[in-house]
């Protein structure tokens, strides 16, 4: 059996330009960070004696007799991809919910290629596993999904992406001490709003007339490079939350239906509990929202904002990993 354990992430700035449309053409950077909390995808090759060849278990159970009658698109691509001859067993458990905003199908992508390739003893790096979850969910499951989620979730720890070029994508990894770490962490207050969404339908809409939108684009580009420049030099962290101010705005611009008037809402009493700014983790339109927040005042914001639900979270410094291997 294989465990493999692979962490959520959050997005800071430059969502949209990781998506091949635009970066293909003009190029994306993204600044982004792995959480504390994670999915765990377990496999096994299943013995003969049952009148099933695959048994897959996760908000509801299959069992069928080919990998073609498989209903979940992504365990039966990957299947198709890497093992179609062996019989399994494959059962998932997320720490927070799916359709999020936390990365999670990207997760579950990543999770589950590497469980199926260490069944088999095949070699695995962190960068294989980001580019066959990036074609998994591009080519194989017609995704409208960008590609820094797969990566993020692969390496782990805080990184800067770069898109385009001969390359497609490369990733500098941000150098931070632990008690940086801390301080950056303790500006973070992660809430479920509650309100479902299916992300690659959100993402659909920013990708109309995506070209009208360069403007907008280029800004949040341009933010994803201050940022950048303002935790590698140790600045005031308060700037970061100024910036997603800015962002929230940007994002509605863009796309109305990663903003929603409840949204709007949500944040407005996030602002007034205290939150310098905030944004809607991933496409928006629901799931997880991040507020950022002065120094030494999560309490009290938390004793302010009564609404949705309160994660506590920590900077995950891995990425995918195998847990067990019997």
């Amino acid at each position: 059996m294989i465990i493999t354990k692979t962490p959520y992430r959050i997005s800071l700035f430059g969502g949209g330009s990781d998506h091949p449309v635009w970066y293909k053409k003009h190029g994306g950077e993204v600044i982004s960070f792995a959480i504390d909390k994670y999915c765990y995808i377990s496999t096994r090759i299943l013995p003969p004696f049952f009148d099933h060849k695959y048994r897959i278990a996760y908000s509801k159970i299959e069992t069928v007799d080919k990998f073609e009658k498989i209903s979940h698109p992504a365990v039966r691509e990957a299947i198709r991809k890497f093992c179609p001859e062996l019989s399994l067993e494959i059962q998932h458990h997320g720490d927070l919910p799916a359709r999020s905003g936390v990365g999670s199908s990207s997760a579950f992508a990543v999770g589950l290629i590497h469980s199926l390739l260490a069944l088999q003893g095949r070699e695995i790096s962190w960068q294989l596993l980001a580019n066959e979850a990036i074609k998994l969910e591009q080519e194989d499951l017609k995704e409208n999904v960008g590609s820094q989620d797969q990566i993020a979730c692969s390496l782990g720890g805080l990184n800067y992406i770069n898109f385009g070029g001969d390359l497609n994508w490369q990733v500098t990894p941000i150098q931070t001490n632990s008690k940086f770490v801390d301080l950056f962490m303790d500006r973070v207050i992660l809430i479920y709003t509650g309100i479902p969404r299916i992300s690659s339908d959100v993402q659909k809409s920013l990708l109309e007339n995506i070209e009208s939108k360069k403007r907008a684009m280029d800004r949040m580009v341009a933010l994803s490079r201050e940022s950048r420049k303002i935790i590698e030099n140790n600045s005031n962290l308060d700037f970061i939350g100024e910036m997603l101010d800015e962002s929230w705005s940007i994002k509605r611009e863009m796309n109305s239906a990663a903003i929603t008037p409840a949204l709007d809402d949500f944040y407005t009493e996030a602002k007034s509990a205290g939150a310098i700014g905030g944004k809607v983790l991933g496409a928006g339109g629901g799931g997880f929202c991040m507020f950022w927040i002065k120094e030494g005042e999560k309490e009290y914001f938390l004793r302010k904002f009564k609404i949705g639900l309160n994660v506590p979270v920590k900077m995950s410094n891995h990425g995918s990993i195998c847990l067990l291997g019997i």
